[in-house]
């Protein structure tokens, strides 16, 4: 495979990779809600997470883990992650209230390796129990890797090239819809704010919270036939 190929090769998974980074869920709210409280730096550390975990997919992907593995337990996952969804959108609303009135360039460097470790960590969780992200994976990942693979002369050095090429063009669509949805939401957080009788209400987090609680419940509507009466 050519130069060439390999360009148009990556640009066609670089597009299909999109599909996955602009579609709503609960990283994307991860990432505004993390960005809303602590600044547009901390708000890609959720990213970071969820980049980590498709490293462990893209390289079992590489080393021929099949899909159909997961098929008999898509539904229990599909549940499971719904009710960490609905837990994380509970989570936000607690956050209802602004607590500190301090501009966001303050609040970023508060900042701490306990929040970072936070907010990575929230990235992985909502990735791994993300329905939406595992069945993006299964339906299109799986078959689009195993398709780029193809092509490729099988040794150590050429698949390792091959699986590093095809890791940094997948991420770096998360890292630049993160860095865009981190960016809006710093900014619109400092007028997404209302005096109430109970305080200065966050309408981010709000709206988060319930976007989550929301998303999460379709996902456990969806896995119920499934885990009740089989597929």
């Amino acid at each position: 495979m050519g130069v060439i190929e390999v360009f148009f090769v990556l640009a066609g998974w670089f597009v299909l990779s999109l599909t996955g980074a602009l579609a709503p869920g609960p990283l994307s709210a991860a990432v505004i809600q993390q960005a809303s409280k602590h600044g547009r730096l901390h708000g890609i550390l959720p990213m970071v997470g969820h980049a980590l975990v498709e490293l462990v997919i893209i390289a079992a992907i590489i080393l021929g883990v099949n899909s159909a593995f997961l098929d008999p337990y898509t539904d229990f996952l599909m549940g499971f992650g719904g009710v960490i969804i609905i837990l994380f959108g509970i989570l936000a609303l607690r956050d209802y209230k602004q607590e500190s009135t301090k501009p966001t360039a303050e609040l970023k460097h508060e900042m701490t390796a306990t929040s970072a470790l936070e907010a990575t960590t929230q990235g992985a969780l909502v990735s791994i129990f993300s329905p939406y992200f595992l069945l993006w994976w299964i339906a299109a990942g799986f078959t689009a890797i195993t398709y780029l693979l193809e092509n490729v002369q099988w040794s150590v050095g050429a698949v390792l090239v091959a699986g590093t090429l095809i890791y940094f063009t997948h991420i770096s669509t998360d890292f630049i819809f993160g860095a865009f949805l981190s960016v809006g939401a710093t900014y619109g957080s400092k007028k997404a704010q209302v005096d109430s009788k109970v305080g200065r209400l966050n309408l981010v987090n709000i709206g988060i919270g319930f976007f989550q609680i929301v998303l999460g419940l379709f996902f456990v509507f969806l896995a119920l036939p499934g885990l009740f009466f089989g597929s």
